[in-house]
């Protein structure tokens, strides 16, 4: 099946260089950060090309999910600090505008209406836990480690740490990372609900890959849905989200894929999802 993909925005990519990406026989695909020598530390360009695989991943149906990982022994240390030296020499308003990409990024990849998962494989760190928080669901290492560190460098996370963590670990625990910058292991962070499993160091991405596939086992339209709503319900009062979640049940209701769902569960059969 072949399709056109708008090019959206952003200044088309002919070649990756920060990013591998890979699809799976299964529909999965593969991001994998590449700049070891730096943790994995992303600058502008790398969010560009995490973008533009993100805007390939929403129009194209042969990709149903991704796992997003690190190339060597981090995931991602976050912002290349290098690369600040331009952004922090701006004025307010421009520095603001031209932030906004990082927010972008991680915004693009919350509202993308596929299963996404981080398999974090070592150093996580500030914008790298935005990262990791920005997906779905997190598969940690057993070696992984978990920061943010900006307050010891006079600044504090500002690409969605605050925002996304608050309702994820609580405050009292979101503030304690964010005000003395310390770093928790793997366990402890499954034990405050920052990451949803914890493997053993090789098992991270196969353990990951495994998530994607059972969830894409499930109807294709109502995950996309359920994300949607989720991520909504977050910031609107509760009358609110139980009309989001009225609004989103009706047009879930009246998909071939719900038809065929009630049909296999009468008939004790598993369904036949197709997306439509």
């Amino acid at each position: 099946m072949t399709t056109t993909t708008p090019e959206g925005f952003l200044r088309p990519i002919e070649r990756l260089e920060r990013v591998d990406f890979e699809v799976a026989a299964s529909g999965i695909g593969l991001l994998t950060l590449a700049r070891p020598d730096r943790l994995n530390a992303f600058d502008f360009d790398m969010l560009t090309e995490i973008r533009t695989v993100l805007w390939q991943a929403n129009f194209d149906p042969a990709i149903k999910a991704l796992v997003i990982t690190g190339k060597g022994r981090g995931f991602c240390s976050g912002r290349d600090i290098i690369g600040l030296k331009f952004e922090n020499a701006l004025p307010p308003p421009q520095y603001r505008a031209y932030v906004r990409a990082n927010h972008e990024a991680f915004d693009d990849l919350e509202a993308l209406e596929k299963p996404v998962i981080a398999a974090v494989n070592g150093v996580c760190a500030g914008g790298g836990v935005e990262l990791a928080v920005a997906c779905d669901l997190r598969v940690a290492a057993r070696s992984a480690q978990f920061m943010l560190p900006e307050t010891q460098l006079g600044v504090i996370p500002a690409s969605g740490a605050c925002s996304r963590m608050i309702q994820m670990i609580g405050i009292g625990r979101l503030k304690e990372l964010v005000l003395t910058g310390d770093s928790i292991d793997a366990d402890e962070a499954y034990r405050i609900g920052l990451v949803n499993r914890v493997t053993p160091d090789e098992e991270v991405l196969p353990a990951a890959m495994a998530l994607a596939e059972r969830i894409l086992r499930r109807a294709p339209q109502a995950v996309g849905m359920a994300k949607h709503v989720i991520n909504a319900c977050q910031s609107v009062d509760t009358e609110t989200g139980r009309l989001l979640e009225r609004l989103g049940q009706s047009v879930l209701i009246r998909t071939e894929d719900a038809q065929d769902g009630m049909a296999a569960f009468a008939e004790k059969r598993r369904a036949r999802f197709s997306g439509q």
